[in-house]
C-alpha cells in the first residue's frame, strides 16, 4: 500500500512577500499554494492509495477566505482523483475555546466524499483501492487532555486488526525529536508525548507533524517506522539549509497466516524534496583599506546563485574603512532575487583609546581636551588648527 504524508503547509505566513501584479495576491502565498499543488500533483501521479496530512494547514486559527479556498481548492482535486485523504488537526488549527469549530472542520460539515477530519484521537477505517487502511489518530489537544492519552491510545490500539496495515496519525511533539526555527511559532505551550507511546508493534508506521525539521525516529528496520515529514515550505531563515518535502511511504500487506497476525516486511519511504523557496545568507567581509568596497560587495554577491531566492545580505565593515559604500549599485546587484529580505551594514568598533593622564583631563579646558584627542587621534598640525578654529566658534 503506498501513502503520502506530509504536515505543516502553513498557508498564510507572508513574510518577506510582495504583491504578485497578475493576481493581486501576496507572493508568498502563491509560493505555499504552488507548494500544494507539487504534493497533489505526486500524489496523483504516484497513484497513491490515500493521503495523510499531519495537522497545520494554516499559519493562524482564523486564515481568511483567500486562504481557505486555495486549501479547499487542493482538497477537492485529491477527492475528484478518487485518492482517500486524512487530516488531523493541528496546534495551529485549533481555537482557544474547545467549543469552537476549528480551520478543518468545514470538510466534515459538509461531509465530503473521500475526506477524514480528526480533532479528537480515534480509530479510522478508510477504504482504499489497496484494501482498508486503518488509522490511530492523535491531533492537537488542549492540555489537560493529555493527562489520559496514553490509556485512549491503548483503548485505540486493541481495535487494531491483523488483516490490513494500521499507521498512526498525528500532530505532537515526540521525546528525542530535534526542533527547527519553528520553535517560536508555537501558539501554546507544547506537551511533549514519550516515544514509546507511539511505538506498538501493530502500527506499520507513525506519520507525525508540528516539527517543522525533517527526521527519522526509529531505526530503518524497526516497526514501526517513525517519521516526521516536516514543513513543505520554508518559513524563515532559521530553515535557510533545510530541504523541504514530503514522504511517499510503503507499507507491506504480506501475512503471516499461522499466528493469525501481520508479518510486515519494514516499511519504507522516499523523502521527496518540494519546490520550497530558497533563503540565502550572503555574508561579505570588507578589508579595512580595500580601495573600491562597492565592487568588493557586488563581485562577493555575483559568486552566489540569487536567482529567484530570498536574499540577505550581511557587510561586516572595519572601523577603519573610509571609503563610501553605494547601497544602490549593491540593490541592483540583487535584481535577480525574488526578495531583498535586508543589507545588514555592521560596523566593527575599535577599542577606545584612554587619553595618557587621563586623571589631569577634568583640570584642562575644553580646547585643551581637545588638542589632546587630536595629538592621541595622530591629526596634521594642520588638521588641528583648522578643527580648533570650528571649535572655538561652537564654544562661543
Amino acid at each position: 500500500m503506498k501513502l503520502l504524508h506530509f504536515a505543516d503547509i502553513h498557508i498564510g505566513m507572508e513574510n518577506y512577500a510582495k504583491l504578485d501584479p497578475h493576481t493581486g495576491l501576496s507572493t508568498r502565498l502563491l509560493d505555499f499554494f504552488k507548494t500544494f499543488d507539487f504534493i497533489v500533483d505526486t500524489a496523483i501521479k504516484e497513484e497513491v492509495d490515500a493521503v495523510v496530512f499531519a495537522g497545520d494547514a494554516y499559519k493562524t486559527r482564523d486564515p481568511n477566505p483567500t486562504q481557505q479556498r486555495g486549501f479547499g481548492e487542493r482538497i477537492k482535486r485529491l477527492a475528484k482523483n478518487n485518492i482517500p485523504t486524512v487530516l488531523v488537526v493541528g496546534n495551529h488549527d485549533t481555537p482557544n475555546a474547545e467549543g469552537r469549530a476549528n480551520t478543518l472542520d468545514i470538510y466534515s460539515a459538509l461531509e465530503i466524499d473521500k475526506v477524514w477530519v480528526s480533532r479528537v484521537p480515534e480509530y479510522l477505517k478508510i477504504p482504499t483501492k489497496s484494501g482498508i487502511l486503518q488509522v490511530v489518530t492523535l491531533p492537537w489537544l488542549h492540555k489537560n487532555n493529555y493527562k489520559t492519552i496514553a490509556e485512549k491510545l491503548n483503548l485505540l490500539y486493541e481495535r487494531i486488526t491483523p488483516d490490513s496495515p494500521a499507521i498512526f496519525l498525528s500532530h505532537a511533539e515526540v521525546v528525542g525529536a530535534q526542533y527547527g526555527s519553528e520553535k517560536g511559532m508555537a501558539i501554546a505551550n507544547d506537551v511533549t508525548i514519550p516515544l514509546s507511546l507511539i511505538q506498538d508493534k501493530r502500527l506499520s508506521y507513525v506519520a507525525l507533524g508540528h516539527i517543522h525539521k525533517h527526521q527519522v525516529l526509529s531505526k530503518p528496520t524497526d516497526i514501526p517506522l517513525i517519521v516526521y515529514a516536516g514543513s513543505s515550505q520554508r518559513i524563515d531563515f532559521g530553515e535557510e539549509k533545510e530541504e523541504k518535502g514530503i514522504c511517499l511511504v510503503e507499507i507491506s500487506t504480506t501475512h503471516h497466516l499461522p499466528a493469525g497476525r501481520q508479518n510486515l516486511q519494514p516499511t519504507t519511504f522516499q523523502f521527496i524534496p518540494t519546490n520550497a523557496r530558497k533563503f540565502l545568507t550572503i555574508t561579505i567581509n570588507l578589508d579595512g583599506q580595500d580601495p573600491d568596497p562597492t565592487q568588493t560587495i557586488v563581485s562577493e554577491i555575483s559568486k552566489n546563485d540569487i536567482v529567484d531566492k530570498i536574499v540577505k545580505v550581511i557587510i561586516n565593515i572595519p572601523a577603519e574603512c573610509e571609503k563610501e559604500i553605494k547601497m544602490d549599485l549593491i540593490k541592483k546587484s540583487l535584481h535577480k532575487a525574488n526578495f531583498i529580505a535586508g543589507i545588514s551594514r555592521n560596523i566593527e568598533r575599535k577599542e577606545r583609546q584612554r587619553l595618557e593622564g587621563a586623571t589631569e583631563v577634568e583640570t584642562l579646558t575644553p580646547i585643551q581636551a581637545l588638542r589632546k584627542y587630536f595629538e592621541t587621534k595622530k591629526y596634521s598640525l594642520n588638521q588641528q588648527k583648522e578643527l580648533e578654529g570650528f571649535a572655538a566658534q561652537l564654544l562661543d
